[in-house]
């Protein structure tokens, strides 16, 4: 690992010290921005928090730098290199895209949701999109509100006299020769999807269709469980062990947008996501009775399968006065998904659980926002209520097993100040009432919170970022449902409604050089974050007998991470050099309970685009590290490989080609670790994954339909926010 680390780091300083900087010099007028199509999310997070500001002059870039924000004005240069939105993307400091199936990563993570026009729709829609449409693009780290799961937001803004029609069709299909990926499943993954986009006068009509569908098996696996409570060991026999995967999804989605006049505008969509996914397995096990010396073999299978459907519908109003801008969105969800639990063992034993689960999810918000002071201060202020009710049934039987319902009512504020030397200043700050309801339980509880930026910029050449965040979330349906139940003759589950929100802070400092590296250091602290505990329990076992088991329940427990991270990203001539390495240290804690974990992660590529061509070619090694650590437990992925990726544009960029080759040259054991150990039970499995990544080759075929020209006869301005 540290050879790995010492080989990452020494790229990343050499992209640095032997790239040339290539930037630009700005219009500084074109910094004053508008957001026309205004946001389907909470106000105190990007889009709403946006202001126009008095000019900003920046020197040798083409981003503007805010608090919580950067907002980046799409280049010639950036074009250029680009077939598509994703590959636009791919060319800003901090994102990274992967040509070969457009995926997107920002600072080494792809918890990513991306907008258009402050709207939510289908990100694999929007990547393949040709971004003639768009002229600037926002980042926004750690969004608040309805998306503050995600890592990062990203919205694209259409140009104000953009109209036009276009259509995708693309397929990405990638392959293992060898059986790495399980016997007779060469093929690992399918994704294929068609969209159309129609924009003309003051509307614009939207419509998409995706299939996805991946499986697998796994063989080479070891695995121990040490049942505490009667002190038994399982040892899974490794010529036996076998697990495996099988999901299919659907997706359909419409949308149209119609601007009434310069004050008003409405958005309508409809989603809709079927879905399948199957996990199995097979061994044989040796059990040991570690008091008597008592040995014994058995078969095992198992299978999960869930199986669902959701509907989802979104209206969102746009409006404004002279002084003031508001927002009214409504979104409502109906999910409906069935779960499968079977476990089958060759001495008879049989365990079968069957659900039937039903969701009713409504969420609303009103928003108004104005700016004061020579457009220095901004204030924004607002009203959200969420609702889900939740049913959960006996598939076979149709017996009601559970039902909860959560109601959160939240009032939030958020400001802004600019000072004459163009620091930054924001506070925000919310309360809200949970109420969580089951038919044994009732809760009420209030949760306030405050956050907080500062972005300044020392010199043409150094710039700071500091970030304080209070989020929370919620648990889901498995975790508060009072029903319960025996997976085999030892293990129980069940939920917990007594679940605590989780109330999560974060932080964070942020160091720009040359507008080319970046220095992070942040930390996350969460006093009740939500992790699956196991405990002994004594009753009724299945078979009749009575005694002692292991039960598995949600509880809230602490959490600690620090980390840091480096990231370079440089354009010499017509090569950009990217690389990205970060350290991560995170505690679990629960009573008397505690484990830790820590490690390097990262990345260094290099990639060349052949203008005259349209070819693009990009060498990368990737060493893909992901920690993980719970109360009773830690979990470590270590897989690390070589890329080649070849991407050829043809037919006036209608028509892509990209090829995939990974090569088989690996410096760490490319494995999955999970341990556990509490009073109850010790579980240890290895995972083997070297040969489900080595020598894989993905092929995308992508065409676009499209006849597109800047002649809107109208101005799409609704809100004067940036």
């Amino acid at each position: 690992m540290k050879k790995v680390s010492f080989i990452v780091f020494f790229l990343m300083c050499g992209i640095y010290v032997f790239g040339s900087d290539k930037s630009w010099n700005p219009n500084p007028d074109s910094v004053t921005h508008q957001i026309d199509s205004v946001a389907a999310h909470p106000a105190d997070s990007a889009v709403q928090k946006a202001m126009r500001l008095n000019t900003v002059t920046v020197t040798a870039s083409n981003m503007v730098h805010y608090a919580d924000r950067d907002v980046v004005r799409i280049t010639r240069e950036m074009r250029k290199q680009a077939a598509n939105t994703a590959q636009l993307l791919g060319a800003i400091p901090g994102i990274d895209c992967d040509y070969s199936d457009n995926s997107l990563s920002y600072y080494g993570s792809k918890n990513i949701i991306i907008l258009v026009d402050s709207l939510r729709k289908p990100a694999d829609y929007i990547k393949e999109l040709h971004h003639l449409r768009f002229d600037r693009v926002e980042i926004v780290p750690n969004p608040d509100g309805i998306y503050s799961g995600y890592d990062v937001l990203i919205n694209l803004h259409t140009k104000e006299d953009y109209e036009g029609f276009e259509s995708n069709l693309s397929n990405y299909m990638r392959v293992l020769p060898s059986d790495g990926n399980g016997k007779g499943k060469n093929l690992t993954r399918d994704n294929a999807s068609v969209s159309f986009d129609y924009t003309r006068n003051k509307w614009n009509f939207t419509g998409m269709y995706r299939t996805n569908f991946n499986h697998g098996e796994l063989d080479r696996i070891t695995r121990q469980r040490v049942y505490h409570v009667n002190r038994l060991q399982e040892t899974a026999l490794p010529s036996s062990l076998t697990d495996g995967s099988r999901f299919q999804s659907h997706r359909a989605y419409v949308a149209v947008d119609h601007q009434f006049n310069r004050q008003h505008s409405i958005s309508l969509s409809y989603n809709y996501i079927q879905s399948r996914d199957r996990q199995y397995g097979w061994d044989d096990v040796e059990r040991l009775w570690l008091d008597g010396g008592k040995r014994d073999t058995l078969g095992e299978q198992r299978e999960a399968v869930n199986d669902g459907y959701r509907h989802t519908l979104g209206m969102y109003y746009r409006g404004n006065t002279r002084a003031w801008n508001y927002v009214y969105d409504f979104n409502y969800t109906y999910n409906v998904w069935e779960t499968d639990d079977v476990l089958r063992q060759s001495t008879g034993y049989l365990s079968e659980h069957y659900f039937r689960n039903r969701m009713n999810y409504v969420w609303s918000q009103m928003t108004a926002n104005r700016r004061f002071f020579d457009n220095r201060f901004y204030i924004s202020f607002g009203y959200s209520l969420t609702w889900k009710d939740y049913r959960q049934r006996n598939r076979l039987g149709a017996e009601l097993l559970n039902e909860n319902s959560f109601l959160r009512n939240r009032l939030w504020t958020w400001m802004s100040y600019r000072f004459e030397n163009g620091t930054q200043l924001t506070f925000s700050a919310s309360a809200e009432n949970v109420r969580n309801k089951t038919r044994s339980f009732k809760d009420n509880n209030m949760v306030y919170g405050v956050s907080s930026t500062m972005f300044h910029r020392w010199s043409d050449w150094l710039w700071m970022r500091v970030n304080y965040w209070f989020d929370v979330s919620y648990p889901t349906l498995e975790q508060v449902t009072s029903y319960g139940y025996f997976t085999d003759s030892l293990t129980f589950r069940e939920g917990n409604p007594r679940l605590e929100t989780n109330k999560i802070q974060r932080g964070r400092i942020w160091l720009n050089f040359f507008n080319s590296v970046d220095l992070q250091v942040g930390g996350h602290y969460s006093p009740d974050m939500f992790s699956t505990v196991s405990s002994v329990k004594e009753g009724l076992r299945p078979g009749g007998s009575y005694g002692p088991f292991v039960a598995y329940a949600p509880q809230n427990v602490l959490y600690k991470e620090w980390w840091a991270s480096i990231a370079i990203k440089k354009k010499v001539g017509d090569f950009t050099l990217s690389g990205f390495l970060k350290y991560q240290d995170m505690v679990g804690k629960f009573n008397e309970y505690r484990n830790r974990n820590n490690g390097f992660s990262g990345n260094a590529q290099a990639r060349y685009y052949n203008t005259r061509r349209r070819l693009t070619m990009s060498l990368g090694y990737y060493y893909n590290r992901f920690y993980g650590v719970s109360a009773q437990g830690w979990n470590t992925r270590d897989m690390d490989y070589f890329s080649f990726v070849l991407s050829k544009n043809m037919l006036k960029q209608r028509l892509r080609l990209t090829f995939q080759y990974t090569l088989p040259v690996f410096f760490t054991g490319s494995k999955y670790t999970e341990y556990s150990h509490s009073a109850a039970q010790t579980l240890e499995r290895v995972s083997y994954i070297s040969k489900t990544n080595a020598n894989a080759l993905s092929l995308t075929v992508a065409y676009r339909f499209m006849r597109g020209k800047s002649v809107r006869k109208y101005d799409r301005e609704m809100q004067g926010e940036i």
